[in-house]
């Protein structure tokens, strides 16, 4: 007996010592890992002449003094070298601000429907509030829910992330020059070597799934053909919006290259195939063109040659570029340069379009355009001394964007674009829901441009490090237009600023003419004080001395309408705007 147990201990030993490398990896697998990690944010602002919740620009002398309360956090578990990652965020204002507490609560309805409240309004950023008690419904985001893991079978070591992710550094170093925020979609990290590294990612912007007729139309019509909102006899039936997405979705490839030590650039391609209607964070109202459904990307039935899906209405983006970063001692500097073509279809319906053309045709749009942007540091012991200037192009106020598009558009920023620079009035600042322009949808943090009409900043900056917890600084911003804006324009929600077609002094019919293009100065002041472990209190306060070009008209129409709303003459507030201020305190505690 003692023999066959000696024996079947050294088959054992024997076993064990010519067995694959795998099977002992299995034997010794790595044990599960879990952590959490994330950030809790209680923010007071005041601001004045923001309008983030109106669509006159700093007219109506507008004010807020708030507090709120912001969570982010993230899941992460790991086995070995793959993980899963959970993000998820509560955002909340102190004290109800709507009818309910959420705008996504038991009873709230967008529609009206009946037995239910229209949902209230909750604040720029914000999906609820914090009333009595708390107890809020309905206000959970969900931000990721990725996989990640090093692909097999390869000879380079890539990483495969797969599910709803950051877009990080997928185009470019720097913040929000084209791709920032979330999306759906796979994204490989491959290593080469050392200094030549490359990122492929495939971003799901929208999914047809069965195709347009599978679900049926939407809205307030109903319909007995599901690929139209047409009725048994084919007639179109008003108010019927059929599923009005396409298979859209965009390609971005970005190597990173480190060309010499301290230089490392990033060159960029990108293609975005869109169709019909898509994402505003992608495609922004401009010019006084709508993207609302019933619209030039997706018409109604009721116009000849559409079915109100947006079938056969594409845009074919492509954009291509380079981000680089040099460090050399004190030195560094980060330039950024983006050129975008392609083209971009859709119909002129008349309304607000009717000037641009003829109206109930499709016409398709070039597009060329380009995005500047460099940024320069100097480090002088605690004394950091910074400067930036970014341009990107745009078109004059007559110019027809039926026909031709020259100003950019990034694929998505988030609302970012610029936030690492430090103003608080033209890109978010430390309240990062607070940006002019918000409620149009076409604020420069999205769009980056303003507008059809492009955008030019520059400003310097500097910041002192008291101690290695306490930081303070203070910067100064001028913004213009590329082409100067037609400041008899008015805002449209979700369309931009439509031009003026009338002449303010005669009542005539006239092309709109640009009458300024400086934007404005902002002032900035900021402090930084690491407190204790895990804690951070952040204060800034941001003032702009607006300018002629912000202006536009306050009436949301045009000189000459004909309706009890239209006004030929100009109203007082048509003339100048006011300046602008906030000032936010923020205390941070990351973990």
């Amino acid at each position: 007996m003692r023999r066959i147990l000696v024996l079947s201990l050294a088959l054992m030993a024997l076993l064990g010592f010519v067995a694959p490398p795998d099977v002992l990896a299995q034997a010794a697998a790595p044990q599960p890992k879990f952590t959490i990690t994330g950030l809790i944010d209680n923010v007071g602002t005041w601001t004045q002449n923001m309008s983030t919740s109106d669509l006159n620009a700093n007219r109506n002398r507008d004010h807020q003094m708030y507090g709120r309360t912001r969570g982010r956090f993230d899941i992460i578990g790991e086995v070995g070298q793959a993980k899963g990652v959970f993000g998820f965020e509560i955002d909340s204002y102190w004290g109800q601000t709507g009818f309910i507490d959420s705008n996504n609560g038991p009873g709230c309805s967008t529609s009206g429907a009946a037995f239910s409240v229209t949902c209230g309004a909750t604040g720029a950023g914000s999906e609820s509030s914090f009333d009595l008690n708390t107890d809020t419904a309905g206000n959970l985001q969900i931000k990721w829910l990725y996989t990640e893991f090093p692909m097999p079978l390869v000879p380079f070591s890539t990483i495969v992330r797969l599910g709803a992710q950051p877009l990080a550094t997928a185009a470019s170093f720097k913040l929000a020059t084209y791709a920032n925020g979330d999306f759906a979609g796979v994204n490989l990290y491959t290593t080469f070597s050392p200094t030549f590294k490359a990122q492929l990612t495939y971003v799901a912007i929208d999914e047809n799934l069965l195709g347009k007729g599978a679900f049926g139309p939407f809205a307030t019509g109903t319909s007995t053909n599901q690929n139209k909102c047409q009725n048994a006899a084919g007639a179109a039936i008003t108010g019927c919006t059929p599923q009005s997405r396409g298979d859209n979705f965009a390609i971005i490839g970005s190597p990173e290259i480190t060309v010499m030590k301290g230089l490392d650039i990033k060159p960029m391609f990108s293609h975005m195939s869109l169709q019909g209607l898509t994402s505003g964070s992608t495609r922004a109202g401009r010019g006084g063109v709508s993207i609302a459904a019933g619209g030039p990307f997706a018409p109604t039935a009721t116009v000849a040659g559409a079915d109100g899906a947006g079938t056969g209405i594409h845009e074919l983006r492509n954009t291509v570029g380079l981000d680089a970063r040099w460090r050399s001692g004190p030195w560094s500097v980060n330039p950024s340069f983006y050129y975008q073509f392609g083209s971009q279809q859709k119909w002129n319906l008349g309304g607000l379009a009717a000037p641009y053309g003829n109206v109930n045709q499709k016409y398709t749009a070039d597009i060329s355009a380009f995005l500047g942007d460099v940024r320069a540091d100097y480090q002088l012991g605690p004394l950091l001394l910074s400067a930036m200037t970014m341009f990107t192009t745009g078109q004059d106020a007559k110019s027809n964007p039926y026909k031709s598009i020259k100003y950019y558009q990034p694929l998505n920023t988030d609302t970012s674009y610029m936030a690492d620079w430090g103003t608080q009035i033209m890109s978010l600042g430390i309240d990062y829901y607070q940006i002019i322009g918000s409620a149009t949808g076409s604020n420069p943090g999205v769009t980056i441009g303003w507008d059809k009409y492009g955008r030019i900043s520059s400003g310097v900056k500097a910041s002192y490090a008291v101690t290695p917890a306490l930081t303070m600084g203070a910067g100064i911003t001028p913004h213009w237009t590329w082409n100067k804006v037609d400041t008899d324009g008015y805002i449209v929600g979700g369309a931009g600023i439509q031009p003026s077609f009338v002449c303010r002094k005669t009542g005539n019919t006239c092309r709109p003419e640009g009458e300024s293009n400086f934007l404005g100065t902002e002032f900035n002041v900021a402090l930084t004080y690491r407190f204790a472990p895990g804690l951070t209190f952040d204060w800034a306060f941001g003032y702009m001395m607006t300018d002629s070009a912000m202006s536009h008209r306050y009436v949301g129409t045009d000189y000459v309408g004909g309706s009890a709303t239209s006004n030929v003459a100009p109203v007082r507030k048509d003339i100048g705007v006011s300046d602008i201020a906030i000032t936010t305190a923020r205390v941070r505690f990351s973990f």
